[in-house]
């Protein structure tokens, strides 16, 4: 019998539950109404992973309402529901009379932010289509986010558009802008890289344009900048958000009229380049702020990537790891391989780093390994042993017995450092009762959460992070 006839997910249909095999993945569409305020009856309906909402020109629902913030409101969207947060507005953002900070909303709610009233009419799910390949470029990645990300930069890289990639530090922005180059047109001709935020402030000008011999103290020969260098290839911003505020006027002349004038000189050279931009700063709270040019944006991000952080992308940790394990052992002709305890340990790492660290961490743990495989030890995370298992609660000391009603804690547990003992103890609570509460309540998240005096989008959020989430609606 063929793999493809034992597993449904192999049969060419939506597979969301297996992301190696899915064609789909998905996504929450919203749509949100002005139901009262200047701009009543204005409406947007959009699957972004990230929706704003203020008076700058740069948000996705854009209100004249002089009492709203600049950007005075975000939705983040995703399997869980719609997730709202103020985002330090002036006058704040009113859900059933209270002052919030973040709440998650669902269809029907209004929200009040100055004298507007946004009401989210539809929360919707959709199919957005992923990529069949496991890479792009260098990239690698079997997770949905990761697949649908291939699936777009497919689509656009044999477009001259620019693209805007935004990410953590260390989340393979470089990676996106090569990939790109190396699957369009411009893959013969030059690749750029301009690093914004390593250019001293008194250089970063004639770097962008070029100079002329003697155009300034040090100037001792003619030089081309960053775009006639890559004339004919792609020119890679790094870090766009660093970049001086008085040298953005200049930057966007030139993607405007594709000429530079080099500093010193009066003659113009045309330069035909494809500019891919990334940072990791928010530019839309800095253009609401002043600090980054609006027109400038909006040239940048004619197309925008977000890549996702590795601490959301499940076993696209292990799978990485193992691919730079991999390429450990073509350069030095053997590699250890990943144990089970250690495999387990690289889910549970949060990667502030991201693949950077990732790939740090791995490099170092593969020189230390000893019996050809690795152990938690030798990655040098930061923890000591496994995680200690959930404390036990006798009931003697749950009633107040011989222990005088204290917590009686596993005497591991009491050598972890107080934070991560603590958490022990709490993660261990939760999941005893959300496991009881969903038993009485035959699985049914409606009214496990109504129980629970919760709502419904929090108790699966916490129910996946708990492991106890069954991965599917219909108990709703």
């Amino acid at each position: 019998m063929s793999r493809s006839s034992q597993d449904p997910a192999l049969d060419g249909r939506t597979a969301a539950f297996s992301p190696a095999v899915a064609s789909h993945r998905r996504l929450r569409r919203v749509l949100l109404r002005v139901t009262d305020g200047p701009d009543r009856g204005v409406q947007i309906q959009s699957a972004r992973p990230r929706i704003t909402v203020g008076r700058s020109p740069v948000n996705d629902l854009v209100l004249t309402d002089t009492s709203v913030s600049g950007i005075h409101i975000e939705l983040h969207l995703d399997e869980r529901g719609v997730l709202l947060r103020d985002l330090g507005s002036t006058n704040g953002t009113i859900v059933a009379g209270l002052r919030v900070r973040e709440i998650w909303i669902e269809p029907g709610l209004t929200v009040q932010i100055g004298k507007s009233a946004i009401t989210l009419l539809s929360a919707d799910e959709v199919s957005v289509p992923l990529s069949k390949r496991g890479h792009f470029g260098a990239l690698t990645g079997d997770s949905p986010a990761m697949r649908e990300i291939f699936a777009l930069l497919e689509k656009i890289a044999p477009t001259d558009m620019s693209v805007l990639v935004h990410g953590e530090t260390g989340t393979g922005k470089e990676l996106v802008a090569r990939a790109l180059h190396d699957e369009s047109a411009r893959a013969p001709g030059p690749f750029v890289v301009l690093d914004c935020g390593s250019l001293p402030r008194e250089l970063a000008e004639a770097a962008i344009l070029g100079h002329k011999r003697g155009a300034f103290t040090g100037a001792v020969a003619d030089r081309p900048g960053a775009f006639e260098e890559a004339s004919g290839g792609t020119l890679f911003l790094d870090e766009i958000g660093e970049l001086p505020l008085e040298l953005q006027p200049k930057l966007l002349r030139v993607l405007d009229r594709r000429e530079v004038q080099r500093i010193g000189e009066a003659a113009v050279r045309k330069v035909d380049v494809r500019v891919v931009a990334a940072t990791h700063r928010d530019l839309r709270t800095m253009v609401s702020q002043g600090d980054f040019r609006e027109d400038l944006y909006f040239r940048l991000s004619v197309m925008t990537v977000e890549l996702p952080p590795l601490r959301d992308r499940g076993d696209d940790v292990v799978l990485i790891a193992e691919r730079m394990l991999a390429d450990f052992q073509r350069l030095h002709g053997a590699a250890p391989r990943l144990g089970a305890e250690a495999r387990r340990v690289l889910l549970a790492e949060r990667w502030p780093g991201n693949v950077r660290e990732l790939k740090n961490t791995i490099e170092r743990a593969a020189y230390l390994a000893s019996g050809g495989l690795i152990e938690p030890s030798d990655l040098h995370t930061g923890r000591r042993q496994p995680p200690p298992p959930p404390p036990v609660v006798p009931a003697q000391a749950a009633q107040g017995g011989p222990t005088g009603g204290a917590l009686a804690l596993p005497p591991e547990l009491v050598t972890q450092p107080f934070k991560e003992a603590k958490q022990a103890v709490i993660d261990a609570f939760e999941r005893a009762y959300f496991a009881r509460l969903l038993a009485r309540c035959d699985n049914n998240l409606s009214h496990a959460a109504a129980e629970a005096g919760i709502t419904r989008y929090y108790l699966r959020e916490l129910l996946k992070r708990l492991g106890l989430h069954r991965g599917k609606d219909d108990e709703a």
